[in-house]
C-alpha cells in the first residue's frame, strides 16, 4: 500500500521548505523555479515533446542531470512541470517521464509514491503559505471570503494555474471541502468571459485587474495578456490621473455608472487598459493624481506599477551551455 496524501504533503512540504530556505526570497513575487533548478547545475531544456509535459534524467558518469520541459505548454504549466521534475532530482528518483495527462488531469493522476510527492512538492514550492498570505494582503482579500474571481487574481500573481491554486488552498486548509468543489466548478474561461475577454490573443491569456492597492508593485504578464488598472478619480474637481503613457497598446477612459457630471465631486474610475503585444514590452506606470496645471509635488496621490513581460524559453540557455 502506498503512502497517504497527508504523508505525501508532509514529505513534500519539508523538501520544498528546505529548498526555499537556501534562497533569499521576499515571498512577494512568483517563485523563480527555473533559476532554482539551474542553480543546482541541472540542464533545463525546453523542447517540443508532443503529449509529454516533461521528464527527469538523472546524472550519469558522462551526463549532467537534466529536466526536459514541453516548450508548447502555457508558462504556468511549464513552471509546475519543472517543479515536479526538480523533486525527482532532489529525492534521487529514477528517470521519470510525465505526460500532460499525468500532471494536469486529476482523473489520470499517478498513484506511485514518488509521483504523489513530486506533485505535492510542486504545489508547495510554487505556492508556499507565506507567498499566499502576502499576495492576499496585497490585493486586500480576506482568506475567509475567497471566491472564484479572487482565487483567479491570486493565481496570476503567483504565476500558477487556477486549478493548482485551488488545490493548494484546499491542502493548506484555506478553504473547506464545499468551497473547493464550488471553486473547481468555475473555469478560468468563465471568469475571463465575465470580465470581457474579447481583447485576449488566445484562450490561455489572462486579464489582470489592478487597483490602487497594488501601488509600487511588479506584475509579470505574458504576451497576449491584458492589464486593466482601475483608479478612483473625481474629474469634476479637476483632479485626474496624469502621465499615462501614449502608446498604441494603451487606452484609458473614465467611467461611472449613472454619473451626473454637473454635480461637483462625482466619483468614478479611471480605467487604463494595457495590451501586452510583444516580448519587448516593459512598461512603468508612474502616475500622479492632480490637476494638470499643478506641479507633481502637489498631487493628491501617486501610483506606480512595473510591468515586465514574461517570455517563454526554448532550448538550453547560453549560460548553461557555456558553464
Amino acid at each position: 500500500m502506498g503512502i497517504s496524501k497527508s504523508e505525501a504533503v508532509k514529505i513534500a512540504t519539508i523538501e520544498a521548505s528546505r529548498i526555499l530556505s537556501k534562497h533569499k526570497l521576499t515571498f512577494e513575487e512568483p517563485i523563480d523555479i527555473f533559476s532554482i533548478i539551474e542553480n543546482k547545475k541541472i540542464l533545463l531544456n525546453f523542447q517540443k515533446l508532443d503529449s509529454l509535459a516533461g521528464a527527469f534524467l538523472p546524472e550519469t558518469p558522462d551526463r549532467k542531470p537534466g529536466v526536459l520541459i514541453n516548450k508548447e505548454l502555457p508558462l504556468t504549466r511549464q513552471r509546475y512541470t519543472a517543479a515536479h521534475e526538480l523533486c525527482h532530482f532532489i529525492r534521487n528518483d529514477p528517470p521519470s517521464i510525465d505526460t500532460s495527462s499525468d500532471l494536469f488531469n486529476v482523473d489520470s493522476y499517478k498513484r506511485e509514491d514518488n509521483e504523489q510527492i513530486a506533485n505535492e512538492f510542486a504545489s508547495s514550492i510554487l505556492m508556499p503559505r507565506k507567498l499566499i498570505n502576502n499576495v492576499l494582503k496585497r490585493i486586500a482579500i480576506n482568506p475567509d471570503q475567497l471566491n472564484s474571481n479572487s482565487v483567479y487574481e491570486l493565481s496570476l500573481r503567483m504565476d500558477t494555474s487556477y486549478q493548482a491554486t485551488v488545490n493548494r488552498l484546499a491542502s493548506l486548509k484555506f478553504i473547506t471541502r464545499s468551497k473547493y468543489k464550488e471553486l473547481l466548478s468555475v473555469s478560468p474561461s468563465e471568469i475571463k468571459k465575465f470580465h470581457g475577454n474579447k481583447g485576449l490573443q488566445t484562450s490561455w491569456n489572462n486579464i489582470w485587474n489592478i487597483s490602487e492597492r497594488e501601488n509600487n508593485t511588479t506584475v509579470y504578464p505574458t504576451i497576449g495578456d491584458e492589464i486593466r488598472v482601475h483608479l478612483e478619480e473625481n474629474p469634476s474637481t479637476g483632479y485626474k490621473w496624469t502621465n499615462i503613457p501614449e502608446s498604441k497598446n494603451i487606452s484609458n477612459y473614465w467611467n461611472s455608472e449613472n454619473a451626473d457630471l454637473s454635480q461637483f465631486g462625482v466619483t468614478g474610475v479611471r480605467r487604463i487598459v494595457i495590451k501586452i503585444l510583444n516580448e519587448e514590452d516593459k512598461i512603468n506606470l508612474d502616475l500622479s493624481h492632480r490637476r494638470p496645471w499643478m506641479p507633481k509635488s502637489e498631487s493628491l496621490g501617486y501610483f506606480h506599477l512595473n510591468i515586465i513581460t514574461q517570455v517563454k524559453r526554448y532550448g538550453i540557455s547560453i549560460e548553461q551551455l557555456t558553464a
